[in-house]
């Protein structure tokens, strides 16, 4: 404070703007290192409590349209994605157990007791694609049905997936902008992100968007014997199978071997410990890509009621059945219309993106 009577000494140095950065650096880092660890032990309410903390008071010290804004909104988008994947999951196992239940009752009530042993497991938790990686689907059978039954649920789980769309929609908004290989090589990685949120929504026509953009920047940054060249083109391929379009998948994954093949002729050259064992590893993968070319090109195989167990016979019938009726009743979700709904619920934000495409979800600051 100035004493009164006193001038205020004005040839005094002004404040140093860096004083403020030095300040905020600690508490970043330590958010940062919370988060991370929360994210690595999968506790994932915490790493999104962590990063949306991060992510907003970089966007208060950088800038709303800074990298490195982007880079905390990533790390927070994919937390939220994973804490979605989850509570899908849990939402699915809940629901394939209530209808197991159910056709039990309904079967002693009409008098058909059921066999002493039989049926007596827990229910699967998800339906899986065997041999495929593990993309659980955002609206599986008994999910889509529990949207439909359980409005509320089925509302909290949409959410999920629409606030990891926005905020990595709006960090793609920023990457996109910067044009060096690093930041394109970090936008690539954004896009996708966006493209595993379409796949487990099960909108493969965006997912194949989402992964081909990807591929495109990857294409003009990476060697062609990368391998996470090999990794996105499987990506848009997986996207093209689940789309209905086996052609068009089996034609990349004929890129993902020439890709593997190169590296593993280049890694046979070298003669390092570290080049045999890569070595070795990707004989592995190219033999598991042929086998996924294989199961790709053969006609599906029908399914074998009889072969199952009683009570996978009963899951079996009860998911067709909320199939059905979720078809029917238009309640198999569109990525879109997660967004939209999403975006209307938010428009209290105080800021937007000035990019019409990017009208993504900042992080909420605390107060």
């Amino acid at each position: 404070m100035v004493d009164k009577g006193k001038q205020v000494d004005t040839s005094a140095a002004p404040p140093d703007p860096q004083s403020a950065f030095g300040a905020v650096m600690p508490v970043i880092a330590d958010l940062l290192e919370r988060g991370t660890r929360a994210f690595a032990l999968g506790s994932w309410e915490e790493a999104i409590e962590h990063f949306g903390e991060l992510a907003s008071i970089t966007e208060e010290t950088f800038g709303s349209e800074s990298q490195r804004y982007a880079d905390c909104l990533v790390m927070y988008g994919r937390a939220l994605l994973q804490h979605a994947i989850e509570q899908s999951a849990l939402l699915a196992q809940k629901t394939l157990a209530e209808a197991a239940a159910g056709s039990k009752e309904t079967e002693a009530k009409e008098g058909q007791p059921k066999e002493e042993g039989q049926g007596q497991g827990q229910p699967k938790a998800t339906i899986q694609f065997e041999g495929e990686p593990d993309f659980r689907q955002v609206e599986e059978e008994a999910a889509a049905a529990a949207a439909a039954e359980e409005h509320d649920s089925g509302g909290d789980e949409d959410d999920d997936f629409a606030a990891a769309w926005n905020v990595l929609d709006l960090a793609r908004v920023i990457q996109e902008k910067a044009t060096d290989a690093k930041s394109q090589l970090k936008y690539a990685e954004t896009l996708m992100l966006l493209g595993d949120v379409s796949m487990e929504s099960e909108n493969f026509g965006q997912a194949v968007k989402d992964f081909a953009a990807a591929l495109e920047v990857k294409r003009r940054h990476l060697k062609e014997d990368d391998r996470e060249l090999a990794e996105i083109f499987y990506k848009v391929a997986l996207a093209y199978e689940y789309n209905q379009e086996s052609s068009k998948a089996l034609e990349l994954m004929s890129d993902v071997q020439r890709i593997l093949n190169n590296r593993l002729d280049a890694l046979r050259a070298e003669s390092t410990m570290e080049a045999k064992e890569e070595a070795d590893s990707l004989q592995e993968v190219l033999e598991d890509v042929a086998a996924k070319i294989e199961e790709w090109r053969a006609p599906p195989k029908p399914v074998d009621i009889g072969a199952l167990t009683e009570g996978e016979q009963l899951l079996a019938e009860r998911a067709k059945e909320m199939l059905k009726k979720a078809v029917e009743s238009g309640q198999i979700n569109d990525i879109t219309n997660l967004v939209k709904s999403k975006r209307d619920k938010q428009n209290e934000a105080k800021r937007q993106p000035e990019d019409s495409e990017g009208g993504a979800k900042r992080p909420k600051k605390n107060s």
